[in-house]
Formats: C-alpha cells, structure tokens, sequence
C-alpha cells in the first residue's frame, strides 16, 4: 500500500511540474513570440476590447498604433496586444466593411470602466484621428485559458502514447502547382497576393502571427462540421507548440452585432502558415470551418516596435 501511495504521489508531482513547465512554455511563447502581455491571472471583473482601426490617410501605422495604444492607457487601460493587419481573410456583414489595418486588445479592470472611457471626451478626441474604429467586448476567463496549455499538453501526451502520425512538418497537396496554373485568373491573382503578402510581413511575423477570430454559431449540421475541423486545428496546436491565446464570449459596445465568441490564436509565424494552408493536412479539414457568420483577420505583433 505504502508502495502503491509513493508512485501515486510521484506521478501527481511529475504531473504537476509538467503542466507548470508547459504554462511557462505558452507564457514564454506569448511573451517573446506573439508581443503578448496578458497576466496569466486576472480578477473576474475585468473586461476585454478588441478594437480594430482603419487609419487615416496622413496616418503611418506604426506612429498610428502608437497614438492609439498611447490614449487609451491614459484612460486606465492595460494594452495586451496590437497587431498590424497581414490580410482580412473572413470578413463580416455585421461589422463596416473596412480593411482594418491594426487590431488592438486592451484590458480595462470592469465594464463600468470600460463605459467610462469611450464616453470620454478625450476617448472621442482619439478615435477622431483615425478613418473609422470599431469595438468589440470579450469577457476572459482566467480560468478558462489557463487551463488550456494543460490541455494541449493532454493531446500532445495522448498523440504520443497513440503513436499518431505526424502533421508537420507539412506535405503539400499533391499536384497543387499544376491545379493552380490551369485555375481561373481570378484564383491565381488571390494565391499571389497571399503569398507576397505573408513575405511582405516578415520582418514582424517571422517567428509568430496572430489571427482574429469572431465567431456566431451557425446551424447544428454547421456547428459539428466546426466541430471536427477545431479538433484538427488543436491536434496541430498540441503537436506544434501553438494555439489559442485568447477565448471569450463577445459582447456588443456598438452598432448591432452578434457574435458569440471571440478566438485569438497564435501560429508559429507567417512561412509556417503559408506552408499549412497549402498542406493536405488543412485542405483536409478546412471544408470542415463552417459558422452562421465570422471575421478572421491574420496579424503580426507589433506592440514590441512601438
């Protein structure tokens, strides 16, 4: 018995140094890679805004951000995250249809705070400068998404123990150079601007990019294709050491949007993107992402060169 309860008491501590060296590892990651600086614990009266601007047009964007980020501390704000826009992949009928330049995500210590501040004056005076912003509430959980580099170390573990095969390094579609010389022009033009786009953003996004994610549930059949195409995605997180950073419910500030989550992942940098999104492993299961409406933006961190 005494036996039994030793190897007992080992295993909880072998489990337990495990997940705080993979919270460490994700901290790391967010941190150094991602230009990210949420706390790891946070009260649960905090409140979240994802804010995405369109600057003007005497604005450059890195004095733009700046102004921005520089604004909303001084109403109390703590800035988590800013990123400049790679491309607006998904986008909303519910939000103004701009091509959102920066995406920022600050965090103010309760709704009411958050109210305070946008019916500034000097809130005003802020969002004046620029061509158009838009705001969107998320209620974090701590909880929740700190739990979550626990749980994709489960999978690593289980992907292991299971001897799955391996999805990266990536195999690209088989044949993809000679499809994509015989698809439509339009096709061809929209892979061009991709991939010169992911090259022009290297210099930021080397080493990690930064996707948006708004997301409104769609149908039951819609939600379980979802379903099976987010189990891919986290497999590949669990194996590759990226994921989401952020989760939480949206909540409206403007206009009449209705969203139900808010998603912010983190991707191992630009060329490793490239690479999955030619890969038969994400043509496999990209069929799969099917919601009732949603905008999904991909960014590289740029709160770091402010």
């Amino acid at each position: 018995m005494k036996v039994a309860l030793g190897l007992i008491s080992v295993l909880v501590v072998v489990v337990l140094v495990a997940i705080l060296v993979q919270e460490w590892r994700y901290l790391s990651i967010r941190r150094n890679l991602a230009g990210d600086h949420q706390a790891l614990f946070h009260s649960g009266e905090v409140f979240h805004v994802v804010s995405l601007l369109k600057l003007a047009p005497d604005q450059e964007l890195l004095r733009g951000v700046r102004d921005f980020v520089d604004g909303v501390q001084k109403d109390g704000a703590e800035v988590v995250y800013a990123g400049k826009t790679v491309i607006n992949g998904r986008t909303s009928s519910q939000l103004p249809p701009d091509d959102w330049e920066a995406f920022v995500i600050t965090q103010y210590p309760s709704r009411a705070a958050w109210d305070s501040a946008s019916a500034s004056a000097d809130r005003r005076d802020l969002e004046s400068r620029f061509a158009n912003v838009y705001s969107l509430g998320m209620k974090r959980s701590a909880g929740l998404n700190l739990m979550l580099p626990a749980v994709l170390l489960a999978k690593r573990v289980s992907q292991i123990v299971r001897r799955e095969p391996t999805r990266y390094p990536f195999s690209q579609v088989p044949g993809l150079e000679e499809a994509m010389a015989k698809a439509p022009p339009e096709a061809r033009e929209r892979m061009d601007t991709f991939a010169t786009v992911l090259g022009e953003n290297l210099d930021y996004g080397r080493e990690g990019m930064v996707i948006f994610n708004f997301a409104k549930d769609g149908t039951s059949d819609q939600r379980k294709a979802n379903a099976g195409y987010g189990g891919g995605m986290f497999s590949l997180f669990a194996e590759v050491g990226a994921g989401p950073m952020h989760i939480g419910e949206s909540v409206t500030l403007e206009g009449d949007a209705d969203f139900d989550q808010i998603i912010i992942v983190f991707y191992p940098g630009v060329e490793f993107f490239g690479e999955m999104i030619t890969s038969e492993f994400y043509q496999g299961i990209f069929p799969g992402k099917q919601l009732g409406d949603d905008l999904s933006s991909l960014t590289v961190p740029i709160l770091p060169h402010l």
